[in-house]
């Protein structure tokens, strides 16, 4: 038996026939659960997915009646995908315009600024000198009160010295020490 062309072509155009039209209604009703679980795990907010499936089934509605759907599952979850990839792209188009420049924010940190450590190091460096430069005694007490935190009384009796000379002794190294700090 041999077919003709155009047998083989009536007997195609009678398999599209054949095939029933895309109901998108009955598509719905059969996965919509699945759709939306399907959802929920593919967009970022969950509460998004209810919203990705309407729209799915609105671009579902313009195949509706045809017949050359082989799978409309699989045409209902490709255009989930894209309807979902389509809200990832304008939820981060809408958050860039919600970012702001960092210059226009007025940021402040406790740590000082890499500037602030180098004149501190200056700073601690012009004292240390200015501390190695005063007289022997004045300095000797200053040091047993200042680093190694004695009392008044005990520096006297450490040094063989009275209370007062030690008041004196720490008030003229406090005076050239405030004296070489530049206040500007």
């Amino acid at each position: 038996m041999s077919m003709s062309i155009s047998d083989v072509s009536s007997s195609l155009c009678a398999v599209e026939d054949e095939r029933p039209r895309l109901s998108v209604k009955d598509v719905i009703d059969r996965y919509h659960h699945s759709l939306i679980s399907f959802l929920r795990n593919r967009v970022r907010i969950s509460e998004n997915a209810a919203d990705v499936a309407q729209e799915t089934y609105v671009r579902m509605l313009q195949y509706e009646g045809s017949r050359e759907i082989q799978s409309p599952s699989s045409l209902l979850f490709k255009i989930a995908i894209n309807v979902a990839n389509d809200l990832g792209r304008a939820e981060q188009v809408r958050h860039i315009g919600e970012q702001c420049s960092l210059d226009d924010l007025d940021l402040e940190s406790d740590q000082p600024t890499p500037e602030r450590e180098v004149a501190a190091a200056q700073e601690l460096d012009n004292l240390y000198s200015v501390i190695e430069k005063l007289p022997p005694k004045c300095k000797r007490v200053f040091i047993l009160s200042r680093v190694h935190c004695m009392t008044y009384p005990q520096i006297a009796q450490h040094c063989g010295i009275s209370v007062k000379m030690v008041e004196k002794h720490i008030s003229h190294a406090l005076a050239v020490c405030m004296g070489s700090i530049d206040l500007g």
